[in-house]
């Protein structure tokens, strides 16, 4: 269960937004809210040396540990009413911002780390810049991330649930994303008002091309569709008989033929391609694979294109990282393919797992 929330702050009103988030799920999980001002150690532009040195006990380092203090009583004061009666602790550090972030929420035992992203975010660069493929992979819990121009998560209104995607490739790592998954779902919705939808796209190789354009195999595409439809539905029955979600919660699945995978789940998150596009999906929940974690997740195909192109949020899981009992452990390997929808080897189809 998620009860201890790490919102790191950047100075800007667009990463403050987290808090209002974090403060719904702490109250609803009676958990508590820590927020982070990371001062940012040699600056910018500064080489390392021993001239770079922090000296907490220097005018510099006093002074800006003062403002950063100002900053944090000034934030938490102005989201008093959301915060109102939960355990609030504040906190200054210096360093690398990445790195400095994750080994507070490894000190603090953090359960989730909040982020909202913007264009000019340090938080954004900590995540997709160059320093993610260091520090991400040593982040110690799942990562909610949300960005600037899009939603918040908007609580359940009358008749419309909170809807949640669920992408999967046919692999335990990324089946690790299910239990905190609906862990996450039942702190922002009661039961009667969760919906979650598990995804499966599949990329039918094709026979041909005309114009350029590839010409799908119309009996293979039918039998990828109804091995990845049998898979999901083995999911589904795994989730209820290992009562991972309240059964008042409805969950549903759905196969999407397409070779971009990262474009067809964008698209489907936002319901271009459903009959009733007034019911688009409010978060898409997915967990990393492969042996480099997170870090391989933020820096890959698929999730870094969902980072840098969904206004969506995004709850991230690293299974190696979920703490003892909350989750699933990095499978070992050899067995990432275990769940994995059979696929047409002769035949050349292509597969997404491990994509994620």
């Amino acid at each position: 269960m998620f009860r201890r929330m790490l919102v790191p702050l950047d100075g800007t009103p667009a990463a403050e937004r987290a808090l209002l988030i974090a403060a719904h799920l702490a109250r609803a999980a009676q958990g508590s809210v820590t927020v982070l001002r990371v001062i940012e150690w040699p600056p910018p532009g500064m080489l390392a040396d021993s001239s770079t040195l922090f000296d907490p006990s220097s005018s510099l380092a006093e002074h800006e540990i003062a403002r950063a203090t100002h900053y944090l009583n000034e934030t938490v004061q102005n989201y008093a009413q959301a915060l109102e009666h939960l355990p609030v602790e504040q906190e200054v550090a210096f360093g690398p911002p990445a790195s400095t972030v994750f080994s507070a929420a490894r000190l603090e035992q953090t359960d989730l780390i909040i982020l909202c992203t913007h264009a000019a975010s340090r938080l954004k660069r900590w995540l997709v810049g160059s320093m993610a493929q260091q520090a991400v992979r040593r982040s110690p819990a799942p990562l909610l991330v949300f960005h600037e121009q899009g939603p918040l998560l908007p609580f359940p209104r009358p008749g419309r649930p909170l809807r949640l995607l669920l992408p999967l490739d046919g692999s335990l790592t990324a089946e690790a994303a299910l239990k905190p998954a609906f862990q996450l779902l039942a702190l922002l919705a009661p039961p009667a008002l969760s919906l979650v939808q598990l995804l499966s796209i599949i990329d039918v190789p094709g026979y041909g091309s005309l114009g350029g354009l590839r010409i799908p195999d119309p009996g293979l595409r039918e039998q990828l569709q109804e091995e990845a439809r049998s898979y999901l539905e083995g999911v589904m029955q795994r989730i209820r008989q290992e009562q991972l979600a309240d059964p008042a919660v409805t969950i549903t699945s759905t196969v999407i033929a397409s070779s971009n995978v990262p474009g067809a789940i964008l698209k489907h998150a936002a319901a271009e391609d459903a009959q009733d596009p007034a019911q688009p999906f409010d978060l898409i929940a997915l967990a990393t694979h492969g042996r480099s974690g997170l870090a391989r997740l933020l820096l890959g195909s698929v999730t870094e294109q969902l980072l840098t192109s969904s206004k969506l949020p995004l709850f991230i899981v690293r299974p190696g990282m979920l703490h003892e009992g909350d989750g699933a452990q990095e499978e070992p390997a050899g067995q990432a393919e275990e769940h994995k929808p059979p696929a047409a080897d002769d035949s050349g189809a292509a597969s997404w797992t491990g994509l994620l």
